[in-house]
Formats: C-alpha cells, sequence, structure tokens
C-alpha cells in the first residue's frame, strides 16, 4: 500500500470508528463515560462544599473564642 492509498482511505476509516464508537448496540461508551465524570464531579463538589463548611465553622469558633477571651482580661 502506497501513501496515496493511505491517505485516500484515511477519512473513510475514521467516518466508521467514529460512527461505531456512537452506534455500538450496548448504548454505551459516551453515556458511560458521562455518567462517569457527572457522578465524580458531583462527589467532588459534595466533598470540597462539606471541607469548606467545616473551615469555616472552625474559623467562626476560634473567632468567638477569641472574642470571648477578650472579656476575660
Amino acid at each position: 500500500m502506497t501513501l496515496k492509498d493511505l491517505l485516500k482511505n484515511a477519512p473513510k476509516k475514521i467516518k466508521n470508528k467514529v460512527k461505531e464508537f456512537f452506534y455500538d448496540e450496548f448504548g454505551g461508551n459516551l453515556v458511560e463515560y458521562a455518567l462517569l465524570i457527572g457522578f465524580g464531579l458531583f462527589i467532588f463538589f459534595l466533598l470540597a462544599s462539606i471541607v469548606l463548611s467545616m473551615m469555616d465553622w472552625t474559623a467562626g469558633q476560634s473567632s468567638e473564642f477569641y472574642e470571648t477571651a477578650e472579656g476575660f482580661e
């Protein structure tokens, strides 16, 4: 096979590969990847919000402690 034949058949091969990826019988690859990425992002933001709220609560408690400690002087 020559380079000319490879270049001539390349778009057809790419088109077939893309068609196989989107139209497989299992409904699969694209939907699975999208769900996994979405679920991963959901868990990440959930954990990040929990950690940030814990840090905010800790900062609030420390500032209240210092305000209370100033009253004892």
